[in-house]
């Protein structure tokens, strides 16, 4: 076999690849645009955690409102685009799964963007009304607080990020416990590492550096991390049979 011959599977594989990510952005430019004309309902929407300790967000520069706007419409546009994303990622690697493992693609799909979603709005409705309203009643009787809209909208969409990706914790353990790359016992040994890991990156993930808010986001990532030991035992138990 010639350096040529070797050479045209990997073209071939990046003219793949390229298509593919070619997809996706067309996907995710569409929802952001469709996001950036909703862009004052999102706003209003995004307002709710904050309720009565929020007031009048304030903007200090011409460009701040539209930049805002658009980041607003990029995480609509992400998080609608996200089934298609996982669907080009499992149609890329479809071809080298077995046959009998075919179904898992329509569960990555269904399932990833399922738990994203689920924890973006348990994030939203849940995690950041309690942060907040720590953050906010911290001297209240002898301080006035002036939210500015960009730093408002940022702490909302990072802690529903956040939120979202941390859901996705049992479903990267399935599939690595599938590909037999961990095993429930490696992660009951390891769990002192994975306590270490969630409060750095939940420092590391927070908008501000108050403990309350790391534990928010590291008590949620724990629970996952426990419970997907549970799912990579069961995953275990399945090959077994």
């Amino acid at each position: 076999m010639t350096v040529k011959d070797l050479r045209l599977p990997l073209i071939e594989h990046l003219e793949e690849i390229r298509k593919r990510v070619f997809v996706v952005l067309i996907v995710f430019v569409i929802s952001s645009m469709v996001g950036f004309y909703f862009s004052e309902g999102l706003l209003q929407w995004l307002k709710i955690p904050g309720g009565s300790y929020l007031g009048t967000l304030a903007v200090f520069s011409p460009t701040t409102a539209i930049l805002t706007f658009l980041k607003m419409a990029f995480f609509f546009g992400f998080t609608f685009s996200l089934p298609v994303l996982l669907y080009e990622i499992w149609m890329f690697i479809r071809p080298a799964v077995e046959e009998s493992m075919a179904w898992y693609g329509a569960f990555l799909i269904i399932s990833g963007t399922g738990l994203f979603i689920t924890g973006a709005l348990l994030s939203f409705y849940f995690l950041i009304p309690a942060s907040l309203k720590f953050l906010l009643s911290l001297g209240r009787d002898e301080l006035q607080f002036i939210i500015s809209l960009e730093s408002y909208v940022s702490f909302v969409l990072l802690f529903m990020l956040a939120g979202g990706l941390i859901f996705e914790i049992p479903l990267l353990s399935f599939f690595l416990a599938k590909l037999n790359l961990i095993t429930a016992e490696m992660m009951i040994c390891y769990w002192k590492i994975a306590v270490t890991a969630s409060l750095i990156c939940a420092a590391l993930v927070t908008p501000t550096p108050d403990v309350f808010n790391m534990m928010i986001l590291t008590l949620p990532m724990l629970f996952l991390y426990f419970i997907s030991i549970g799912i990579v035992k069961l995953t275990q138990g399945r090959k077994e049979l």
